[in-house]
Formats: C-alpha cells, structure tokens, sequence
C-alpha cells in the first residue's frame, strides 16, 4: 500500500503532468480525482486507472469521503484559493497547487493562514526552480560570480498572471529570494481579454526594487524584439539564461563563457544551498519528491513553498497597484484585492476595442 495518497482535482491538461508526476514518485498513489466537467472527470479515470466510484464532481465532496494526504489541484487560476483552503481545513498533509497561487493578494495570504493553522504543506507549481539552469544561476550568483546584482531585465507573455509569474518568480530565485522593497508599474488594457476566465491586461510593464538595491525591470506582452532573459547585470560582471544553457562575464572568462550545468561552483563559507537543489531538470516529479520531503521533516523549505509564490503574487498586484495609485508602491502591499479588478470595475480601464475574448478557451467553446 502506498504510504501517500493522492487526489487530483482539475483533469484538463495539467493534470496529465501532476499525475505522470506521482507515477515516477516512490510512495503515493493516485487514488482519486474531481472536475466539474463529467467527460473530464471520466477520461482522466480511464486514463489513469481510477475507479468510478471515485470520480468526483465536487471538490468537497471528494476531501470528505476520501482519506487524502495529498492534493493537486489543477484549476483555472479562480479556484486555486478556495480548493486549496478546503484541502487545509480537511486535514491533508500537502497541497501541489499550479500558478499562480491567487488572484490576489487577500486570496494568497488567507491559503497561507490556513496552511499555518492546519499544518498543511503548500507548495506553488513554478517549475522553473527545478530548472537546471536556475539552479545553477542562483549558485553562481550567490557565490559572487557577478558581484554584487545591480539590474535584471526578463520578458514574457500571455498574461501577468499567467507566464508573467514564472518570469517574475525565476528572476526571484535565481537572485536568491530576496524580499522587493517597492515597485513601479504601467498597465494598458483597452481589449476585453481574459485568460482562464480571469480579466488580465493587454501589456504591462513593471520596474521592481530589491534589497539591497537591485532593480528588475520586467516586460510582459510588449512590442518585440524584447530583453532575452534573464539577463543579470552585476558590479563584477554579466550573466545571461539562455534555455538550458548559461553564458558568464567577469575578470576571469576573458569575454562570455558558456558555464556546463555539471561544473561545480565555489562557495563562499556563508552560503548555503539547500540539499537537494542541484536536482535534475526533470522537473515535476522532482517537485513531489520535495514536497514529501518537507512533510517529513526531511527538509526545512521547499523551494516552491508557499510563502515564495505569495512574494510573487505581491510583486503582480503591486504593478498593477502603481498604475491605480499613480505611484511607486512601497511594499507590504496593503491592498487585498485585485488592484486590475478594481480599476476595470471602477471605470478607469474603459473597453475601447468591444468584443470579450480568453486568450486559453474561447467563451463559445466553455462547455465543450
């Protein structure tokens, strides 16, 4: 018997992943799943050998008749928040749940205050920390390869919310977690776009300050040719993440270097990578193993825990505060909704092109 079991809940096609996932993962089962959909529901059974009678409709009502320990949940970005609440409030040991981790600010702390009231291990899908690449970047930078980080320019697409939380997220680890201490931030909506059935903007922009002075100049959806990312710049030198690959400038490469994934990086005595880190890109599986490891006191901190992706969320929402407030926001951010929200509801993101349309699933085809 398998010493964890495991519900998926959401059977589009991440889940397909999740579950792949916990099939390469010693200890866990799959046990069953839930979609709001009964084809969905029923072609993932089929697919991944789950009984009927534990095929689910509702989320709820699968954490009640289930004895779960863990769960996916691999929802549209609206639901992240109250599925993963539910699963706290059940008692369960962990959640896997994919980015973003809320819509807002307010939804991203109240899943980390049930998380801490129930002992529940949240961990946020941003894949891109097991990415052998960023592994290796943070190691170097943290080392002091480049110096001291002074600016970093990263782009992306689709939506702040949707690619746009990998790139800010990625940048984040590879500089080492640093926390932001305020962000500017511009945002242009005039098309009626969504994505996944959440309001986002049609291209945005944001210029974030971390301690210690580095500025992170993030682009999202903006006329092409954009920065190629990231792209790091330092007082002792550059670095550029090119897919799997890492080019490095400093006093010692005499111009850009290709660095391998394999060579090994000297670190200084106060530099602690987490064991475990220098982890294969094979990238999902490798999350649940961590996440396990965390349930079991194996490790102190998984590296897409938590309390990182709020960090994230915060960073999103405070671009889009600037924009509402016309004016750099110095963080905590104080603002718990959606700061587009607010502004599209109250009138000062007026629609100039009319016509509603999700850039994922056209709206005609929402129940097919």
């Amino acid at each position: 018997m398998a010493k964890y079991r495991i519900g998926i809940v959401g059977c589009g096609g991440i889940s397909r992943v999740h579950a792949k996932a916990y099939q390469n993962t010693e200890d866990t089962e799959i046990v069953c799943c839930v979609d709001i959909k009964e084809e969905a529901v029923n072609k993932f059974g089929e697919e991944f050998n789950i009984p009927e009678d534990s095929r689910y409709l509702n989320h709820n009502d699968m954490l009640e008749s289930k004895d779960l320990d863990i769960i996916s949940v691999c929802t549209w970005h609206g639901s992240h928040a109250p599925i993963t609440i539910d699963a706290c409030k059940a008692g369960l040991k962990g959640v896997l749940c994919e980015k973003p981790m809320a819509t807002s600010l307010g939804d991203a702390d109240a899943m980390l205050e049930a998380a801490e009231a129930s002992g529940t291990k949240i961990v946020i899908g941003h894949q891109g920390r097991f990415r052998s690449s960023n592994v290796k970047a943070r190691e170097l930078i943290l080392s002091g390869a480049i110096g001291q980080p002074t600016a970093v320019f990263r782009n992306s697409s689709d939506g702040l919310l949707n690619n746009g939380t990998h790139a800010i997220d990625g940048v984040r680890f590879i500089l080492g977690d640093p926390k932001a201490e305020w962000v500017m931030g511009q945002v242009s909506r005039h098309t009626d776009k969504w994505e996944r059935r959440v309001r986002i903007e049609d291209c945005c922009m944001g210029l974030i300050c971390f301690e210690g002075g580095t500025r992170f100049v993030m682009e999202s959806d903006l006329p092409k040719p954009g920065p190629p990312g990231p792209s790091v710049y330092g007082t002792e030198g550059s670095m550029k993440i090119t897919g799997e690959k890492i080019f490095l400038m400093n006093k010692d490469t005499d111009g850009w270097k290709e660095i391998k994934i394999s060579e090994p990086v000297q670190k200084p005595d106060n530099v602690v990578m987490q064991a475990g880190w220098s982890a294969p890109a094979e990238s999902s599986p490798t999350q649940v193993a961590e996440l396990i490891a965390w349930i079991e006191g194996k490790i102190n901190d998984h590296r897409g825990a938590g309390k990182h992706a709020r960090d994230t969320v915060e960073i999103m929402m405070a671009i889009y505060e600037s924009l509402r407030i016309h004016h750099p926001v110095h963080l905590p951010l104080k603002t718990k909704k959606s700061p587009l929200e607010l502004m599209i509801d109250g009138g000062a993101m007026p629609v100039t092109k009319p016509g509603r349309y999700d850039i994922r699933v056209p709206f005609e085809n929402q129940n097919k």
